[in-house]
């Protein structure tokens, strides 16, 4: 299927568009341009699930003020991926379980307590009729790859070839973190907040494991990052497993050694999971693009010098 973004809506300085996908439903797509693109050159995408929530922390990193002054990071086209507000919370918590996960029962003690949180949601919204299962990973990746991309590619100046970066936080992360071991990926380049590791029954341990067995390495960037609020905090927390995956993580990628990849890790000290997603978009940003203060001095200076020289040249008339 040939998707087509048309008809957009401006909406603050960046385009919103109403897309329906076969198998899926309704999305909401923001996108935003840099305010000065550059002239003659195409874009790498910076992607994040839950555009709802996160799209509104991610543009302003990228495009806002601070960032227009101080233009560090590449050049990218932002774009959130939502789902419509006349859905309701409710609508917004089942579909993206769906999306976010491959088959799933949820008759696990973590599936149970998701079911539990859904249940007070849908009942506050009057919606009881309204149910949520998993399921819907492969669909929702070929939908990325297959595609929204591709209609990007089409509608934006983007680069196909580029080196695109997805960003997850919870349910996101844990999509983000498995989509980190499918050839399908459109994504070299993955900042992952907060994964739901313990969700869909192992799922993420089990496509690594798939990974390793037939490949040697694996070319990418990835930060990935949960708070010390996240950790032994909450029982739901630990049903999550939001630390133990970025330890795990951690763990995996040394025990492989893979040459191509590059991982950053951290536990972020005083946050918990309300609080950790714009610390985390935007060290993981840096981080991913291998510009991250006290990291890659030498890249980051080199970045930095860059950015004086095209101030200092003389306006052109």
């Amino acid at each position: 299927m040939v998707m087509q973004l048309n008809s957009g809506e401006t909406v603050g300085g960046y385009t919103r568009f109403a897309v329906e996908v076969d198998g899926l439903g309704r999305y909401t797509i923001d996108v935003s341009l840099p305010a000065n693109p550059p002239p003659n050159k195409r874009l790498p995408v910076i992607l994040t699930l839950d555009g709802n929530l996160l799209f509104d922390l991610v543009r302003p990193i990228v495009h806002g003020g601070m960032s227009a002054a101080n233009m560090v990071l590449p050049p990218a086209l932002v774009v959130g991926i939502g789902y419509p507000v006349d859905e309701g919370f409710s609508g917004f918590y089942a579909r993206r379980n769906f999306d976010f996960h491959g088959p799933w029962a949820m008759r696990d003690p973590f599936g149970q307590r998701v079911h539990e949180i859904f249940t007070l949601i849908k009942t506050g919204e009057s919606r009881p009729d309204l149910q949520m299962q998993a399921g819907g990973y492969n669909r929702f990746m070929t939908f990325l790859a297959d595609e929204l991309m591709p209609a990007l590619v089409r509608t934006f100046p983007v680069d196909a070839d580029a080196r695109h970066t997805l960003i997850g936080m919870s349910s996101g992360g844990h999509f983000a973190l498995r989509a980190l071991f499918d050839k399908r990926s459109p994504f070299g380049r993955y900042v992952v907040i907060s994964p739901s590791f313990h969700a869909a029954n192992g799922a993420i341990a089990k496509a690594e494991a798939e990974y390793a067995a037939q490949n040697s390495d694996l070319d990418t960037e990835i930060f990935i990052c949960a708070g010390t609020e996240e950790i032994a905090v909450s029982a739901d927390s630990a049903l999550c497993g939001f630390g133990a995956g970025v330890i795990w993580c951690a763990q995996q990628f040394a025990l492989r050694g893979w040459p191509s990849a590059s991982l950053q890790w951290e536990i972020m000290s005083n946050e918990d999971h309300a609080s950790i997603a714009p610390r985390g978009i935007a060290t993981g940003l840096r981080a991913v693009h291998r510009l991250r203060p006290g990291v890659h001095g030498d890249e980051l200076a080199a970045a930095v010098a860059a950015l004086e020289a095209n101030f200092s040249k003389p306006v052109e008339s």
